[in-house]
């Protein structure tokens, strides 16, 4: 008995049930410090250049950040408190025999490298291929900058070629795990979007805190509608994760927290932008916890918004590795339902 329990302590310190464990939680602590530095850093030596509401106007739109908040959070805190009620008054009734056989497969492997890093290896798509694409979007990207294209073409035309070989991995993907290959697509979109708004920062950076510079590389799409619509899409699909892999992925709930904060802002700032564009032309673009907005903070807006998406991608992709070791674990020792990995997963919320 002592021996069993010992066994399943030590699982649990290795396994994605035990994520919040002292070595993973000063990593994110450590991340979430670096990127305070960085922001820091600008706020107090480069100040970003923009439109600034006085003071007696940043509250006209008080009424809307209250209402945007509260939708936010009733929404967001009705679907977590549902799945929490559901963990709780389901409890064992919620799983069936099959899963809890798989869960005691899922425990009794260990997993002590990167291995699970197989999951998420190419399938149907063969290495030649792979290797034809890379040294095609490499020549692409070279004759882009040779010909000085803008910034967003260059990156545009560097990912082109992928686009068809991503379409047919991503299906086979979903076909094989279901909605662990959303998983993994979400978080790989988001770090893209993490990439974006750390080239905004980084511009921010080199041209001395001009704001009219500063768009990202695809600064096309820097406008509300299109972050209203990002933010929107990422947030649903957070909440819908958290339905299937929330129970054992406490990650998850930590990302979704932070993406619903986010979002609150984005209601905002887009709504502001529809109904009374002089004001976000003026200094509503701030937001609500923007320096100069309608509760303020030291941050300017892009490096508060820098801010929000690493509180979203950090605990996201420690979520997607815990889930990919799930899943790694499950196919070892379960080689018979190969196909069914995402739906034997244990525990979902």
């Amino acid at each position: 008995m002592h021996e069993g329990r010992a066994a399943e302590n030590r699982d649990t310190e290795g396994s994605p049930a035990g994520s919040f464990g002292a070595l993973r939680f000063t990593l994110f602590m450590v991340i979430l410090a670096a990127a305070a530095g960085v922001l820091t850093f600008g706020t107090m030596h480069i100040p970003v250049r923009m439109a600034i509401l006085p003071p007696g106007h940043r509250q006209d739109y008080e009424w809307l950040a209250i209402a945007a908040t509260a939708v936010v959070c009733c929404v967001a805190g009705s679907w977590m408190l549902l799945l929490l009620l559901r963990v709780r008054r389901g409890g064992a009734s919620m799983l069936s025999a099959t899963r809890d056989r798989a869960e005691e497969r899922v425990r009794s492997a260990r997993v002590t490298s990167l291995a699970p890093l197989a999951e998420l290896r190419p399938e149907p798509v063969p290495a030649r291929l792979i290797v034809i694409t890379a040294v095609v979007a490499l020549s692409t990207v070279l004759a882009a900058a040779l010909m000085a294209w803008p910034a967003w073409a260059v990156v545009s035309a560097g990912l082109a070629p992928w686009i068809p070989l991503l379409f047919v991995e991503g299906i086979r993907k979903y076909r094989h795990y279901g909605l662990y290959a959303v998983f993994g697509a979400i978080t790989l979109l988001q770090i893209g979007h993490m990439g974006e708004h750390s080239v905004q920062v980084g511009q921010v950076f080199m041209t001395g805190g001009d704001l009219s510079r500063s768009h990202g590389v695809f600064g096309q799409l820097d406008f509300e509608t299109v972050h209203f619509t990002w933010d929107t899409m990422v947030w649903i699909g957070l909440g819908v994760l958290l339905a299937r892999f929330g129970g054992t992925n406490r990650w998850l709930w930590l990302s979704f927290l932070a993406a619903s904060l986010h979002q609150i802002e984005h209601i905002y700032l887009f709504t502001v932008y529809r109904i009374d564009p002089s004001f976000y032309t003026n200094g509503g673009l701030a937001g609500i916890m923007g320096r100069g907005g309608v509760v303020g903070s030291p941050l300017a807006r892009p490096y508060l918004h820098f801010a929000y998406n690493v509180c979203v991608i950090v605990p996201l992709v420690f979520a997607f590795w815990d889930q990919t070791v799930r899943v790694y674990r499950l196919e070892r020792n379960a080689p018979t339902r190969v196909g069914a990995g995402h739906r034997a997963l244990p525990a979902p919320a």
